[in-house]
């Protein structure tokens, strides 16, 4: 049997004599395994032997083998020679003293780290539950959770094992444990392994119910958030576990997502970027906090969300506060949050008009100095759907003045910042007089003001004209059309008291005052029609109208746009902003095709006959078509629909504009309606 001193010089004299950090197995000889193997034959026998002697030689054999096994070069002749297996059984079997049992551990761990083959060793032997079993032993903790590590770390055989064996309820227990604090300088540790155990399959089901809420509790308490990779290591591994959807419901139904918004809070207020200088520390911080964010989306998506905290309880009343704090991650979370609260008419109703919920987000928006996309787009998210509700639209007016949504369509360089805005000023407008007032509303009403010339309606069609996204160019079209829609549909007036061209300082712009249609039209029409006229002067609309109906990728807007545009043409200015619309060749080849159902149409070569319109219009008449607008849930009746208001456009621009059309627009658009109601009478038979 070999002494204790013998052991711990032929640990020390065949060993690479560097650091583990240093040691490199490919400069060793090729032998250099297999004899260190053979020398410690043996080192197990005196093992063996020493195991039930009195004198206690095991446990300083042990101690020895244990500093030996911080030398790498040693690694895997302790596990060929039987000295790794020798150990793991004693801890099998139980029984030791604790020193004996400590030096086993740091053999065990230090054996397998970095080393597959003794890890191998360890789960096909299923040496790692009594390993796992070692922390039930409090004395025992500090070396056993160092040894998980080195057997999970890396190796998915181990990984799966553990998570199989519920090493993930033993580490909830003990981070939940009221002596919590002597663990402390292992909380990365379990951690970490609790980051490697939820990366497999099933890990979730099997973890302890309050694994979330623990890491949660730990993340937002000190001393651990003090640490800032404690903190990030806490709560990041808390989101992954969040992460499925019975895990968001759990934490929801057990009340604990205060718990969850204490820990988004401290990432986004009490941890400051600027001051860790690690790099790989921050890129784990922005992925903690787009991870807080993505989780938050989801549980406040939740329709259990909405049944276990009300609007009026306290968790909504952090997120109040939160809109209104002084920063911008907060308020994105608030705005994200309340969103999900509106998805229903009568939620936001009560948002709006109960809470006020809109005032502090139009307060912030109007802010010139906040910029960040993130928060434009969540709060614009937010407003989206309080501006569902028809009673709504109203309220959030303010929105249209030129500081708030408006100045956002200048945000070129954030497309999606801007098409959120042009987006949400097109519900604004939808069927609601007030708010069309406002987007009309010249920006000064001083005179002598250049602004006094313009609305932001000019900032919606400059929209249009320069944006290269089309959904952008789509929005900003159908806002235009809304406007239209509601001039046509409502008493004009009062809807544009400032476009009175009797009273007004205004003059025609060089477009509208080459177009004799347009000019002729204020003369002898009512109020209404005057001041629809003097504004259709101001405000260049015909591409955006042309855009609606010559696009092909929707074909239910192409269809509301048809509908508009007939409402528009039974008023003689209407008809002739609609006329002007139809010198973009697209929006005629639209028409056409409209009517017709092709694409070109060759008007017939004659002389138009005194009275040919008079009767079309009679024909046309009898079939007493009236404009309709298209029920998206019947796509098979679009056409028929379509071809009906196209008609009916037709009609309406002859009967207001015949006389004066120039011989091929009025034989055009003759043939059209002689098409299109022989048509029309046919599918009506």
């Amino acid at each position: 049997m070999l002494s204790v001193a013998d052991i711990a010089t032929l640990l020390q004299r065949e060993g690479s004599g560097v650091s583990a950090e240093d040691y490199d197995e490919t400069s060793q000889p090729d032998d250099a395994r297999q004899r260190r193997t053979e020398l410690l034959r043996p080192v197990l026998a005196s093992c063996e032997q020493a195991r039930f002697a009195p004198s206690g030689d095991i446990d300083l054999i042990a101690e020895k083998l244990g500093d030996g096994s911080r030398d790498a070069a040693w690694r895997l002749p302790f596990g060929d020679s039987g000295i790794l297996d020798f150990f793991l059984q004693q801890i099998t079997m139980g029984g030791m003293r604790q020193g004996l049992h400590i030096h086993a551990l740091r053999i065990i761990g230090n054996s397998c780290a970095d080393t597959d083959e003794n890890r191998a060793r360890v789960v096909e032997g299923d040496f790692l539950a009594p390993i796992i079993r070692d922390l039930d032993m409090e004395s025992l903790i500090p070396f056993s959770i160092p040894v998980l590590f080195n057997i999970l770390v890396d190796y998915e055989p181990a990984q799966r094992l553990a998570s199989q064996s519920r090493l993930s309820h033993k580490l909830t227990l003990l981070l939940s444990s009221p002596r919590i604090s002597e663990y402390s300088p292992f909380i990365n540790y379990f951690c970490k392994i609790l980051a490697l155990l939820v990366a497999q399959e099933g890990e979730v089901e099997l973890a302890h119910p309050l694994t979330v809420p623990v890491l949660l509790t730990l993340a937002a308490t000190s001393p651990y958030n003090d640490d800032i990779e404690d903190f990030i290591t806490l709560a990041s591994v808390a989101m992954t576990y969040l992460a499925p959807e019975p895990s968001q419901n759990s934490l929801i139904s057990a009340g604990h997502v205060s718990l969850f918004l204490n820990v988004y809070y401290h990432a986004h207020v009490n941890v400051a970027v600027d001051h860790i200088d690690d790099p790989d520390l921050v890129n784990q911080l922005r992925q903690l906090q787009t991870s807080l964010l993505s989780t938050l989306a989801d549980l406040t998506a939740s329709d259990a969300f909405f049944t276990r905290y009300p609007v009026q309880g306290p968790v909504s009343q952090t997120f109040w506060a939160w809109l209104r704090a002084p920063n911008a991650r907060l308020q994105t979370a608030a705005c994200l949050a309340l969103g999900n609260y509106s998805r229903s008419d009568e939620l936001s109703y009560a948002l709006v008009h109960t809470h006020g919920a809109h005032i502090p987000v139009i307060e912030l928006l109007s802010n010139p100095e906040i910029n960040d996309a993130q928060v434009l787009h969540a709060a614009i998210s937010f407003l989206k759907n309080l501006a569902i509700p028809a009673n709504n639209k109203p309220s959030l007016g303010d929105l249209l003045e030129p500081s708030c949504i408006p100045r956002i369509y200048a945000f070129d360089s954030q497309p999606h910042v801007q098409f959120s805005a042009v987006s949400l000023t097109r519900l604004l407008l939808v069927n609601c007089p007030s708010n069309v007032r406002r987007i009309c509303k010249p920006l000064s009403s001083d005179p002598s003001s250049p602004a006094h010339e313009r609305t932001n309606v000019h900032a919606l069609v400059s929209l249009f004209e320069r944006s290269d996204a089309e959904p952008t160019r789509l929005e900003a079209a159908r806002s235009i059309a809304a406007i239209c829609r509601v001039l046509h549909s409502n008493p004009a007036a009062p809807i544009l008291p400032d476009w009175d061209p009797s009273n007004s300082s205004l003059q025609s712009s060089a477009h509208a005052s080459d177009n004799t249609l347009l000019s002729s039209v204020s003369s002898d029409y009512s109020e209404d029609s005057k001041r629809r006229d003097f504004f259709y002067k101001r405000h260049y609309l015909e591409n955006a109208l042309a855009f609606l109906v010559s696009q092909s990728k929707w074909p239910i807007l192409r269809s509301e746009a048809w509908f508009v545009f007939a409402l528009m043409c039974r008023s003689r200015d209407g008809a002739a902003s609609v006329l002007t619309m139809f010198h973009v060749q697209a929006a005629m080849d639209s028409l056409i095709e409209a009517v017709t159902g092709r694409r070109s149409f060759q008007p017939a070569e004659r002389q138009i006959e005194p009275g040919q319109s008079s009767s079309l219009l009679s024909t046309a008449g009898n079939l007493e078509l009236e404009p309709q607008q298209v029920d998206a849930s019947q796509k098979a009746n679009m056409a028929k629909v379509d071809r009906e208001n196209a008609v009916v456009l037709c009609t309406e621009i002859l009967r207001n504009w015949g006389d004066e059309l120039p011989p091929l627009r009025l034989g055009a658009l003759q043939d059209l309606i002689k098409e299109g109601t022989e048509l029309i009478a046919a599918e009506k038979r």
